[in-house]
């Protein structure tokens, strides 16, 4: 596991100045890292062993009260369509937390362009729930405490 994080870790420092799309990468602790995209989408991604992946995930906006339970139901509805898929999930960071999408990438070879792959696309998925959300980066972040807390741009 050891010399697969630390690979890891050299390809995610290599990763920023290589990819033209992405704007900022912060390590947040010796397994993660904060993704900031020129579109303004935020990604965290983990490191967890066992099998080696990558745990991807992003904030989607924090919930209305009054729309809580329609959110709930589409959560259930979403995470049944996308089941099978990319193991994508939608949850919440807790019973008023934040709705978050979340997913897992094993890279082939763990190159560069693998986990470039991996985030350009879970960041493109972002960006369509957001769509679908009819919001805009803008009120993300505006309706989403800390949401750039860890990326400084």
């Amino acid at each position: 596991m050891s010399n697969t994080l630390a690979y890891l870790q050299s390809q995610m420092q290599a990763l920023g100045p290589a990819t033209e799309w992405i704007e900022a990468i912060v390590q947040d602790d010796n397994q993660s890292w904060s993704v900031q995209t020129l579109a303004g989408i935020h990604v965290g991604v983990s490191y967890a062993p066992s099998p080696s992946r990558l745990i991807l995930s992003s904030s989607l906006g924090r919930p209305e009260d009054s729309e809580r339970e329609s959110v709930y139901s589409a959560m259930l509805c979403t995470n049944l369509l996308y089941a099978d898929q990319a193991s994508l999930r939608v949850a919440l960071t807790g019973p008023e937390g934040e709705l978050m999408l979340i997913s897992e990438a094993i890279p082939t070879d763990w190159t560069l362009s693998d986990i470039s792959d991996a985030l350009s696309g879970f960041a493109e998925t972002v960006q369509n729930f957001i769509d679908g959300l009819g919001l805009s980066i803008e009120d993300l972040i505006e309706n989403t405490p800390n949401y750039h807390a860890t990326v400084r741009v």
